[in-house]
């Protein structure tokens, strides 16, 4: 999706008769569309899921076999927050040592669409085990 945007952008850029807001609006709204889509992923059931939801119910069991829900439940919280900080993060601007580095695809700077798609492979991720956690305790 990234080298779409870009190639539209620039391809925006260099047609005489099209302003530039259009491609500086869609390139803007980039990380709010990686975090979207991060938060589909974490979302879908697959047979990984299933896979970790199995892991997560066992390890439960064998720390405490009275409480077995608890471990699950912890974990599916401290994911969520985790995935929540991470979708924050990826809506900020990216840091300065990412930006110092002075990175450009064409007429437009990486920094900001790099960050935000490495911070939502930690939400997707992070998402992910809260799901599989949530289904383990539930």
């Amino acid at each position: 999706m990234t080298p779409l945007v870009i190639l539209l952008a620039q391809y925006r850029d260099h047609d005489s008769g099209a302003s530039g807001d259009p491609a500086v609006s869609l390139i803007a709204h980039l990380p709010l569309i990686y975090v979207v889509l991060a938060a589909g992923v974490a979302l879908t059931k697959h047979r990984y899921l299933t896979l970790t939801t199995t892991r997560i119910r066992h390890a439960s069991h064998l720390m405490s076999s009275s409480e077995p829900d608890r471990l699950a439940g912890t974990l599916a919280i401290c994911f969520f927050l985790a995935s929540i900080g991470c979708a924050s993060y990826a809506l900020q601007p990216p840091p300065v040592v990412l930006v110092a580095m002075d990175l450009h695809f064409g007429p437009h700077t990486a920094a900001p669409i790099l960050w935000s798609a490495l911070i939502s492979v930690c939400v997707a991720g992070f998402g992910a085990n809260a799901h599989a956690a949530t289904d383990a305790a539930y």
